[in-house]
């Protein structure tokens, strides 16, 4: 008897950060069988760009925390990218104030000023 791919248990790694052959692998499977199923199915491969994005989301408060932290290399990370000029996403550290004033200074030494 042929075990079936337990779709909801893979989507679960894959929002917890897992890519979805690691996920496959996690539960038993090989990689090619849910590369072949994206393939094969449209409302899964949807589930699973949708879980990969939720991941990405994590991962993306993550950084902008470490950067507003202090973390410099965060800092330029995300500012990196972002889709305009650096300088476009400056503050003025003249201007800035309070939580934004160690934004502008992070944004600062990000532009290597």
């Amino acid at each position: 008897m042929t075990q079936k791919f337990p779709q909801n248990e893979v989507i679960e790694h894959i929002r917890a950060g897992m890519r979805p052959g690691a996920a496959a692998e996690a539960l038993g499977f090989p990689r090619n069988v849910i590369f072949d199923l994206l393939e094969e199915d449209e409302d899964f491969a949807e589930l699973v760009r949708k879980a990969e994005q939720e991941a990405t989301e994590h991962v993306e408060e993550a950084l902008y925390q470490a950067a507003v932290s202090g973390n410099v290399t965060a800092a330029r990370i995300w500012l990196e990218r972002l889709d305009k000029p650096m300088s476009k996403a400056l503050v003025p550290i003249d201007d800035a104030k309070g939580e934004d004033a160690e934004l502008a200074e992070l944004n600062r030494l990000a532009a290597g000023e």
